[in-house]
């Protein structure tokens, strides 16, 4: 089997998860008002890994969740595992952050997963369910929401997963009733499993970068210095 630390930093919600084949190991999470990685990442990577007797040099790989989503949390996760990578001669892999959601209470025919982006946008990625489970429905956007986002939907029995429900709430003056809304889910290093079946290609521990989706926008300062 291969045994593989999974990352997860694109939301404040900092996660990690061991998987040995297609089983999840152990998981640990912390999420804060702010982001913590910085801080809490590699304490939550050495505490997992003695809580459960696993040696660095055992891993297989790690894998982690290439966004999109936050660019400081996508920075210092990306970052982490490169590094670790780089000294530790093991494959890096990487999975998309929208599909790293808990999907097991979506029985709907779609489900769309959305986080926050720069004011009235999200980040989503609409999935489709079939046999063999969910599959990308169309390709990961940056939207703007109005009433008429993802107009060809509002027929369909929807699930909505994400933090990005509450930009929903507060931009479309009418949401389709026979969506339903999960707002309380982030995604989370313990439901990459369902990516790794089939390992994907090994990314290029040198010249890989995170999915930002957007140019990065710094805000101006509201301190005043002088």
């Amino acid at each position: 089997m291969s045994v593989l630390l999974c990352i997860e930093t694109a939301t404040k919600n900092c996660s990690i998860a061991l998987w040995d084949g297609e089983q999840m190991v152990a998981s640990r999470a912390e999420r804060g008002d702010r982001f913590i990685h910085g801080e809490r990442l590699h304490v939550l990577i050495k505490e997992l890994l003695e809580e459960h007797s696993v040696d660095f040099n055992a891993l297989n790989g790690i894998c982690v969740g290439k966004g999109p989503g936050s660019y400081t949390g996508l920075r210092i996760g990306v970052s982490t595992a490169k590094g670790l990578c780089f000294a530790s001669g093991i494959p890096l892999y990487s999975v998309p952050t929208l599909g790293c959601f808990d999907f097991s209470n979506c029985t709907t025919p779609f489900v769309i997963t959305v986080l926050d982006a720069r004011r009235d946008e999200v980040y989503a990625q609409v999935w489709r369910l079939g046999e063999d489970g969910l599959s990308p429905d169309g390709a990961v956007e940056a939207v703007i929401i109005t009433d008429d986002s993802w107009e060809y939907l509002h027929n369909e029995q929807v699930t909505v997963v994400g933090e990005g429900v509450e930009k929903m709430d507060q931009f479309m003056t009418r949401i389709p009733e026979n969506w339903q809304l999960q707002a309380n889910s982030d995604p989370d290093a313990k439901y990459m499993g369902q990516h790794l079946t089939v390992l994907p290609e090994a990314e290029d521990v040198a010249y890989f970068e995170p999915y930002y989706l957007k140019d990065f926008v710094a805000e101006k300062s509201k301190k005043k210095f002088f």
